[in-house]
């Protein structure tokens, strides 16, 4: 490529991101790559640009700036440890949904766990370090196991149901009524219209999950069926179900009626409504309560993160700080589905990505600020006649330095042959057209896709799953990390919403993915490229817009981030109006969420923040030891006592 051919071609492409100053941008852009002048320019426009500056051009510029040496055997992991000694018990069994997510949750908060399939455990322990107490409700049969936690709530230690005793068992226990802050027990079971999220709770604001209008009815995923339990005195609500009017007029009866005789009608039916999320205090106890099984998928992190943000006067826990756009199964080497592309574009496959599915996602990662990760595949078909173009390799690694975003591998196929065989023929290609590139992401739709660890690229640093894995942010083996997608950019249900919620909160972090594989192998209507572009351009930048304050990355600074977040340690303390937060494994940049009542932050020494959203900072912490002033607002009082969760 000559000089003259690079600058005509940027401004070609500058001009089709909509690039109001191309011309002299791609001046700009030549001229910082290549490092020339204009006199230069004029007496060698003609000379091919040399093979440093090309390759200096379409490298991977994430792959030398954002390093780290951490590894799995380097990160903090709760592995189950002596009783005694532990900071998180969970009571119910080993191995289940619950547990899992209440483990993760530990190594997220660099806490000790241990699981006990029974409350009896509780009697003989000889230490005092029990902070937060976990319980299966199905293992609270009797009024013995209800004193049981009444006594450890007493004692300072924070009760939290994962899921709720039969109702027949809380029909029976007015003792544990009491302690769970039940009022009445209206229904064993009532479907629901939907959810009311109430905000300060999680990360996102307050949020009806609720059909409003025509066409919503299939983002409607989160109306289970559940007991309908109403809530009384002492009690702080962050959770409903919604029902119809002729629901409850139907199944509410005179006598619960007459219990909220002296209520506005509105407040009255508020607070009749089905219960899913709430905090009881008994005395200095705390008590939390799931109705319902949020806290079986791993999203539930973020639940519980909330959780001690409502028990506390202030919590401060690590973050990654990292929101991804994953671009999986981006094909434009080879004109696949042919047929199916002129009869819906009038182009090649390749002229459809080229000329019009590329410049709209330049168009929407711009107005949206994300940073794309695209996965690449040279093809979908390995069995027929249709080859690679390689030529186009080129074009796109150019377009991505632009964008400053990033390339990965793809591990999707349409024949499903063994990955082993893909990566080995996809290889051969990117040695042939992309010599120089150091493609450090990998995609699949789940680890079970992956199959043998080893057949993955030895650079490979981190493997993006696919928006229906379940899997928590963490690591693979040794030395690649694993990324779960935290919705889909084109689906976003009610569900979904509602689980970035709980992502933001636990980690600060989201990946989201669109899939184009439908685009090549559309099944309908639905798949067309003008109707997805759409979708995901409306859901960024409305359900994502909640959590600007965090960092758009790609996958590979993402990964850099979860290895320094895992590996981290902290301790914290507060003197009066400073939280001290001292660090260790700390490697560069460590951020933090802070979660006040009535108070704000006015200094970060050491480091410095952002307000994410009422009551809510970003602390970035820059040295080992770092010093935060908070200063008095409306006064936020609890109940006195107990022991601090804090990783103290």
């Amino acid at each position: 490529m000559t000089y003259r051919e690079a600058i005509n071609l940027g401004e070609k492409v500058l001009n089709m991101a909509d690039v109001a100053d191309a011309k002299i941008d791609a001046w700009l852009l030549l001229e910082m790559v290549c490092k020339i002048d204009r006199s230069f320019y004029y007496l060698h426009m003609e000379d091919e640009v040399a093979e440093e500056q090309l390759s200096e051009y379409e490298s991977n510029e994430y792959a030398d700036d954002t390093t780290t040496s951490f590894q799995r055997s380097d990160a903090f992991l709760a592995e189950q440890t002596s009783a005694d000694a532990c900071e998180v018990i969970y009571v119910g069994e080993a191995g289940g949904a619950e547990e899992s997510v209440v483990k993760t949750w530990c190594s997220y908060r660099k806490r000790t766990f241990f699981c006990s399939s029974s409350l009896a455990l509780l009697d003989s322990l000889q230490d005092d370090a029990l902070q937060v107490l976990v319980v299966d409700g199905s293992k609270v049969t009797s009024e013995e196991e209800v004193a049981v936690l009444r006594r450890e709530a007493q004692m300072g230690v924070t009760v939290i149901f994962a899921t709720l005793p039969q109702s027949s068992v809380i029909r029976e226990y007015r003792d544990l009524r009491e302690l769970l802050g039940i009022r009445a027990v209206i229904a064993d079971e009532i479907p629901l219209a939907g959810m009311h999220l109430f905000s300060g709770f999680l990360l996102g604001g307050e949020e009806i999950y609720e059909v409003a209008e025509p066409g919503e009815e299939e983002r409607q995923d989160m109306n289970p069926s559940v007991p309908w339990y109403t809530t009384g005195a002492g009690t702080k609500t962050y959770m409903v179900g919604t029902l119809s009017d002729e629901t409850i007029e139907q199944t509410v009866d005179n006598e619960i009626r007459a219990q909220y005789a002296g209520m506005e009608e509105e407040a009255a039916k508020n607070s009749l409504l089905p219960a899913s999320l709430w905090r009881n205090s008994v005395d200095t106890a705390k008590i939390f309560c799931v109705n319902g099984d949020y806290l079986a998928d791993i999203s539930a992190v973020g639940i519980l993160d909330a959780m001690m943000g409502e028990t506390y006067d202030y919590d401060i826990y690590p973050v990654i700080n990292a929101q991804n756009l994953v671009i999986a199964d981006l094909p434009a080497f080879v004109s696949e589905n042919e047929e199916e592309m002129q009869k819906r574009y009038s182009q090649s496959a390749q002229a459809v990505y080229q000329e019009i599915v590329w410049p709209s996602l330049t168009s929407i990662a711009s107005r949206t600020g994300a940073k794309m990760t695209c996965m690449m595949t040279p093809q979908f078909t390995y069995t027929d006649e249709e080859e690679p173009d390689g030529e186009n390799v080129t074009y796109y690694l150019k377009r991505l330095k632009e964008e400053h975003a990033e390339a990965g591998l793809s591990a999707d196929s349409r024949e499903g042959i063994p990955l082993s065989e893909k990566i080995k023929q996809d290889q051969t290609f990117w040695q042939t057209y992309a010599p120089s590139y150091r493609f450090l992401s990998f995609y699949a739709d789940g680890v079970k896709s992956i199959g043998e660890e080893s057949a993955l690229p030895a650079e490979i640093r981190t493997v993006a799953l696919g928006s229906g894995a379940s899997e928590a942010v963490g690591y693979l083996n040794e030395n690649v990390t694993l990324q779960p997608s935290t919705g889909s950019g084109i689906r976003h249900t009610f569900l979904d919403d509602f689980k970035v919620k709980c992502m933001e909160t636990a980690l600060g972090y989201s990946n989201i993915t669109l899939d184009l594989y439908s685009v090549t192998y559309p099944e309908g209507d639905e798949d067309s490229w003008e109707k997805i572009s759409k979708k995901i351009a409306a859901n960024l930048g409305t359900y994502w817009k909640a959590y600007e304050a965090f960092d758009a990355t790609t996958l590979t600074e993402s990964d850099v981030r979860i290895r320094r977040f895992l590996a981290l340690d902290y301790k914290q303390q507060r003197t009066d109006n400073v939280i001290i937060l001292s660090l260790e494994h700390r490697e560069d940049a460590a951020w933090f969420l802070l979660r006040l009542h009535g108070e704000e932050v006015t200094e970060v020494a050491g480091g410095s923040f952002e307000e994410v959203e009422d009551g809510v900072y970003l602390i970035l912490a820059e040295e080992d030891e770092i010093s935060v002033k908070v200063q008095n607002g409306e006064t936020w009082q609890y109940q006195d006592g107990g022991k601090r969760g804090d990783g103290t």
